[in-house]
């Protein structure tokens, strides 16, 4: 069968394009359940105090200012070189531009590590779901490339709202629902559901890894998966 939203070909008759997300109007196939300890996977896991969280942020935010050095570095070596070849930037001038650019790079890395540094746990809901289409057109208007855009809402219980948005690729679109209750924890991107029961996967709050929902550590980095302790 195929999409009525963007034509793509959809195998196994889904109730959802795994494309742009639109419903195909078929009944949705049931979520594998946990039957093993159920119970025990509700409510916020206390293993985020484990130390490899903390190790993981510190080795994150040191690999991320190592390669804005990196890339600053490659920049203050290439626009002199391309200024020198091209013969539209003379030397210093394609020094400082260099310069310039390379220290936007760091910038950005350290304030990204200050954000982190500075962020707080918060608990929250989602409020809201959806995809649509971006259009883009090319230099000539006459050729455009069309973009599936999937975006998840998150409110705060302060009442701020966070938006989410993956381009093509539906990302974590599918594993939160509206009304999941979520924590936010400090220093990290995505969040912690709740209720946690009738889910197949979990995931790996560190490096945003998808794992089985039985195992206790990430198959990725390694990190503990935030499961209660009663499980």
């Amino acid at each position: 069968m195929y999409c009525s939203s963007c034509g793509a070909n959809l195998a196994g008759n889904p109730a959802f394009c795994n494309l742009c997300g639109a419903a195909t109007g078929l009944p949705a196939t049931p979520v594998a359940q946990n039957t093993n300890s159920t119970p025990g996977l509700v409510g916020f896991s206390p293993k985020i105090s484990d130390p490899s969280f903390e190790v993981y942020s510190k080795k994150s935010n040191r690999y991320a200012l190592f390669f804005a050095i990196g890339l600053a570095v490659i920049a203050m070596i290439a626009f002199p070189i391309y200024g020198n070849k091209s013969g539209e930037m003379d030397f210093p001038k394609s020094l400082f531009y260099g310069m310039g650019i390379g220290g936007m790079f760091v910038a950005i890395a350290l304030i990204q590590t200050i954000r982190k540094n500075t962020d707080k746990t918060w608990d929250g809901h989602v409020i809201d779901k959806g995809t649509y289409i971006e259009t883009s057109y090319h230099n000539d208007s006459r050729h455009s490339t069309r973009t599936t855009v999937y975006v998840v809402k998150v409110k705060s219980d302060e009442g701020k709202t966070k938006k989410h948005k993956w381009r093509n690729l539906p990302g974590l679109y599918h594993y939160y629902q509206i009304g999941d209750k979520v924590r936010h924890h400090k220093g990290f991107s995505y969040y912690e559901k709740y209720d946690k029961s009738g889910d197949s996967t979990i995931l790996c709050i560190a490096c945003s890894t998808m794992n089985d929902i039985h195992m206790d550590a990430c198959k990725r980095c390694k990190c503990p998966l935030l499961k209660p302790v009663t499980y």
